[in-house]
């Protein structure tokens, strides 16, 4: 082995003659590298597997394992994916090139070897090497915590999967979810939230660190949201997956302290074991996510493992799909308005669509579990279609009364992405006799982020029918002048988040002040979410906010309703919206 201490990058050499390590270890250093050298594979394979390594440069013909072996056996560990291997031989022919790539070979140097030339063509192998691990980073691990990320983890499931099978051994599958996490990011905003995430990623990791010093095969990643998963290949995996469940509960015991607050993100935790739970990862992930949904809403425990009598909360949900899928067909739905009102006059300014689902069976289900599975069911397109159709009829309704006042409707993702919410608006308002421009379409911030080029092309379609865009949710979805500039909403709503303490939380009325300001530069309607209290209120008045809605002047009403209590004076209402369009 080299005889200095690490000083640098290492560079894994391996080659039984002792000039050609000699010349090897000159060329390394001359990268700046650090060369570790052997005169065998296997002192190079612990090595590689044991060090933060930057590059492999590798003899064929050795004692013990050869450089192939030695290359296939690195290139099995994920660290060690983008890590260059370079096959340095005096074998020529093209049957020992192909197994030099086969085995997972990143380039092959015939002897004898070109010293002069061989320094910068490690550099370009480890620039194109640098650049390759960048890429790898972006797609297969994620940005905000530095965890793997879902493809990964899928990715490394599969191939842990694999060695079980070979090996009679188990893989088990530890699902975590955050508790009232969502509070967080509703409260406080996303910068608060993705400070508490990294945080849990942290304690995550310590508190697997022992563990991992004792049982090779254990990961974790980042699934998604505040959705984490560990896996881990043992012999006797379930009952080491309980172990790691239970000392992830005790990681969360203290609280996550960020900015002077207090966060207790207690989790909930599911674990479901390969092969007695499932054939296949996503069977198993799919268990494993039940068992944690047990965990968060059957029982006092923290962590609950899997078994077959979980699967009847899928039959649920496949039961309340199909009740979904009637109410939607029998128009068994309803909507509801929460009225819109002009900060200048205190009149509505228009309303917005609420849907809710009384069923016969259940009574009334939360619009977040059902709007959940009609997203999971692909039902989102029909449902979508309904609250257009309804909101139609009922414009229709009004305007034969004399009431003529805009109505907001939500549209998800999947109908912008999958749909043809242009389409739906423009038959279901010829069919009801109302024009388009009475109808505001509002998409949260976060989907106009991802600059879709389908989002683009469906909103501007909505556009050209005379519908105006709503941007919901502002400030929470990482938005950026870019983005706003290249589609311009008509509207933005600031997301209640950041009303909640906005006449008490210095940073709060920042972020509000910043997003009038941004109205007001682009010349657009700015609206405020949320208003529970007077102070609230007075507040959003006094800074020319255009607009605002809230449970302190009108929870969601019916139709009836909404019309005897506000909608009376229709044309006064009606033109005050207009005065404040401009």
């Amino acid at each position: 082995m080299s005889r200095r201490d690490q000083a640098g990058p290492i560079a894994i050499i391996a080659d039984d003659e002792d000039l050609g390590r000699l010349l090897l270890a000159e060329s390394a250093a001359e990268c700046g590298l650090e060369p570790l050298v052997y005169d065998n594979g296997t002192g190079a394979l612990e090595a590689a597997l044991s060090k933060d390594v930057a590059i492999v440069l590798l003899d064929v013909d050795m004692p013990g394992m050869d450089g192939f072996s030695v290359c296939k056996r690195l290139r099995a560990e994920s660290r060690l994916a983008t890590v260059p291997i370079v096959m340095v031989t005096g074998h020529e022919d093209s049957a020992a090139i192909s197994l030099a790539f086969e085995a997972g070979a990143t380039d092959f140097i015939s002897k004898p070897v070109n010293w002069a030339l061989l320094p910068h063509r490690l550099k370009y192998i480890l620039r194109n090497a640098s650049a390759a691990e960048r890429i790898e980073r972006l797609a297969y691990f994620d940005s905000l915590t530095g965890l793997p990320n879902r493809q990964r983890c899928i990715e490394t499931a599969e191939r842990l999967f694999a060695e079980a099978a070979e090996s009679q051994e188990s893989v088990a599958v530890i699902y975590l979810d955050l508790n009232s996490f969502k509070r967080v990011n509703d409260t406080f905003g996303h910068s608060v939230g993705d400070a508490v995430l990294r945080t849990v990623a942290g304690n995550l990791t310590r508190a697997l660190e022992s563990f991992k010093a004792v049982h090779e095969h254990v990961t974790v990643a980042r699934f998604g949201g505040d959705e984490f998963v560990i896996l881990l290949r043992h012999h006797a995996a379930r009952a080491l997956a309980v172990e790691i469940a239970a000392a992830c509960c005790a990681a969360f015991k203290d609280p996550i302290v960020y900015e002077g607050l207090e966060f207790y993100s207690a989790p909930s935790i599911g674990l479901a074991v390969y092969p007695d739970d499932g054939d296949d990862v996503a069977t198993v992930l799919k268990h494993a996510d039940t068992a944690m949904y047990q965990a968060k809403t059957g029982s006092a425990a923290a962590v609950a493992v899997y078994t077959a009598a979980m699967s009847s909360r899928l039959r649920d949900w496949l039961d309340l799909e199909a009740r979904l899928r009637h109410a939607v067909q029998d128009n068994l739905l309803q909507l509801q308005f929460q009225p819109k009102f002009g900060l200048r006059d205190n009149r509505v300014a228009g309303v917005e669509a609420l849907l809710r689902w009384c069923d016969a069976e259940y009574g009334d289900i939360s619009p977040n579990r059902f709007v959940e599975i009609a997203e999971e069911s692909r039902l989102i397109i029909d449902m979508g279609s309904w609250v257009v159709r309804a909101a139609c009829r009922q414009l229709r309704e009004w305007m034969d009364r004399g009431i003529a006042v805009p109505i907001a409707i939500n549209v998800s993702a999947k109908e912008l992405l999958h749909g043809d919410p242009a389409r739906v608006v423009e038959v279901e308002a010829l069919a009801a006799g109302v024009p388009t421009s009475m109808i505001e379409i509002e998409i949260t911030e976060s989907l106009l982020v991802k600059d879709s080029t389908v989002v683009r092309s469906a909103l501007e379609r909505l556009r050209q029918l005379g519908c105006r865009i709503a941007l919901d949710d502002f400030g929470t979805g990482y938005s950026s002048l870019a983005y706003i500039t290249r589609f311009p909403p008509d509207r933005i709503k600031i997301d209640k988040a950041f009303v909640h303490n906005v006449d008490r939380s210095a940073s709060d009325a920042a972020i509000a002040n910043a997003i009038l300001s941004l109205g007001a530069s682009l010349n657009l309607i700015v609206t405020a979410e949320g208003i529970e209290r007077p102070g609230q209120l007075e507040w959003l008045r006094a800074r020319g906010c255009h607009e605002v809605q809230g449970f302190l002047l009108s929870r969601p009403l019916g139709a009836r309703e909404l019309e005897q209590q506000f909608l009376q004076d229709a044309d006064r209402a009606t033109n005050s919206a207009r005065h404040q369009r401009g």
